[in-house]
């Protein structure tokens, strides 16, 4: 099965009978707890494997990032994505490698890995451990 090919919640038959197939192709929102703290987040994922996530609400800057994901098992996923980080008024302030593991139950995912944090130039900062939790708003995705 290609990345992110099955739809959320689609039961497939097998062999020995009928097995769910759990994907988070949609819409989420929630929480990442990171480093220098916490922060709301959307993150949308399309059925051909590609992801994107907002941050923040763009008063004070925020983020947004694309990427890709892939199905690891029934309820399982990860997803990488580089996040360009903005001033409010758009400067580009630095890029974070954002690289995830993830268990989806129901409407509801939570996961966690290492981000690498760039500078505007590129240059390696540091790296944080990041937790992200999640529930799901719409299973169309909004990006």
């Amino acid at each position: 099965m290609a990345p992110g090919a099955a739809t959320a919640g689609t039961t497939t038959g097998t062999a020995t009978g009928t097995a769910t197939t759990t994907t988070p192709v949609g819409t989420w929102r929630g929480t990442v707890d990171h480093g220098d703290g916490s922060g709301q987040i959307t993150v949308s994922f399309h059925r051909g494997g590609l992801v994107c996530l907002t941050a923040g609400d763009g008063s004070d800057g925020g983020g947004q990032g694309l990427g890709i994901w892939n199905q690891t098992g029934d309820g399982t996923f990860t997803y990488r994505l580089v996040e360009r980080m903005f001033k409010a008024d758009g400067t580009t302030v630095g890029y974070v490698d954002v690289n995830q593991k993830a268990v989806q139950q129901s409407g509801a995912f939570d996961s966690s890995g290492t981000s690498r944090v760039y500078d505007a130039a590129g240059t390696y900062l540091t790296s944080v451990e990041a937790e992200v939790s999640v529930k799901r708003v719409s299973t169309t995705p909004t990006c």
